[in-house]
């Protein structure tokens, strides 16, 4: 029976599943037995550079002593150079909309193309998920849409892009609809937690001569595939894709402070010249947000980065490889350090614990996104448990 003073998420409270933790280090959590756990989710895909990040963590304590907060109205010289930076790694010309989480970035985004736009429908996928505020489960798809009372009638399902690889279905939608109602598409770039799905580069292509053609904005989610998961800076980069406005959180601080951002295209922006930007937040831009982004930022460019990010996506590769042999195994997605592990039969939760193994499961299927810190020769011992459960289940 659970008898704590706070929620469990996503979940009934009694018997829901819990980890007693005391403490963390590097890529693992330390329970209160003194066990390691490799966090080999990163958390829920925030925790990228682990739980003890010197460059992340001695920025945050600087900005402490400097300007720990911030009204939302303030110039400073970190604010400035950070969000320049920010544009910079994206590559599209823009503004910043700032946030402190992937739902409110989500929020802000459908806000903002349903104000400039006068229009109210939003197209997006069935397997999805934006967050969990009210009208980012608008536009989910999955499960934790159905026990609340959304603004669904707002949102219009689109066919998936995989059975839908040149957008043919997506335009007679379009047209049934009428364009003239339609605002914007909103879909995640690469699908997280919900299997490691994206779309064919020919569904991308089709995309763009459709939102020219009936003059609808394009909304990514990057909140899981945003800032080096994939191994681009952002998911959309792998695409022949121009997106309007681009939702980002999660790995944007590592995780080490709640923190999101918006892009919005040059052309959305200068609309707001003249034009009341009717959206705001009291933690807007807040520092020590600014300060942890800006640490994950330098970190991304760097050589070493890059070094230590394809011998660990190397090993996910040879992994995969074997993985997709067993039988219990039904498709095995991997995009960068992102996969997704389809499984006929699933294992206990607790297998994977009692092997120090931390993992998303999402019904019979496994997520798996690393720490971008952790090294390859632990990650191949990691993956090689992995593969010994897997293998007991069949």
């Amino acid at each position: 029976m659970n008898n704590y003073p706070f929620y469990l998420t996503w979940t009934a409270q009694k018997n829901a599943l819990k980890i007693d933790i005391k403490g963390a280090k590097s890529s693992y959590y330390i329970t209160s037995s003194d066990k390691k756990l490799y966090d080999l989710s990163s958390t829920s895909y925030q925790a990228a550079f682990g739980h003890s990040y010197k460059p992340i963590t001695n920025a945050i304590k600087k900005q402490l002593d400097s300007l720990p907060i911030s009204t939302p109205k303030g110039i400073f010289d970190l604010k400035v150079n950070a969000t320049n930076k920010l544009l910079d790694l994206i590559g599209l010309p823009g503004k910043i909309f700032y946030t402190i989480s992937g739902a409110e970035s989500v929020e802000n985004a459908l806000k903002i193309a349903r104000q400039i736009t006068g229009k109210s429908i939003v197209l997006a996928r069935e397997n999805s998920y934006h967050g969990a505020t009210l009208g980012a489960l608008s536009v989910t798809g999955d499960w934790r849409n159905k026990e609340h009372r959304t603004i669904d009638n707002w949102t219009k399902r689109i066919p998936d892009p995989i059975d839908d690889p040149k957008a043919e279905a997506l335009e007679k939608l379009i047209q049934k609809i009428g364009a003239e109602k339609i605002a914007a598409i909103c879909i995640e770039t690469i699908i997280g937690g919900n299997g490691v799905f994206s779309a064919p580069n020919s569904w991308w292509k089709a995309l763009n001569k459709l939102k020219s053609k009936y003059q609808f904005l394009v909304i990514l989610d990057e909140v899981v595939c945003g800032f080096g998961r994939t191994g681009k800076h952002f998911g959309f980069q792998h695409f022949s894709i121009r997106p309007d406005l681009i939702c980002m959180a999660k790995v944007i601080t590592g995780g080490y402070i709640p923190f999101g951002a918006v892009w919005t295209s040059k052309k959305i922006s200068k609309l707001y010249d003249n034009k009341i930007l009717s959206c705001g937040l009291t933690n807007y831009a807040h520092p020590l947000g600014l300060a942890a982004m800006n640490a994950v930022m330098d970190a991304i460019e760097t050589e070493s980065f890059k070094r230590e990010f394809n011998l660990l996506e190397n090993e996910l590769i040879k992994s995969k490889e074997k993985l997709e042999k067993l039988s219990n195994v039904q498709e095995v997605r991997q995009v960068g350090l992102l996969m997704a592990i389809d499984l006929k039969e699933k294992p206990n939760f607790l297998e994977f614990t009692e092997k120090e193994i931390l993992v998303a499961m999402v019904g019979n299927r496994l997520v798996l996104a690393p720490p971008f810190i952790i090294s390859p020769s632990k990650l191949k011992t990691l993956l090689g448990r992995i593969y010994t459960i897997l293998k007991e289940v069949n």
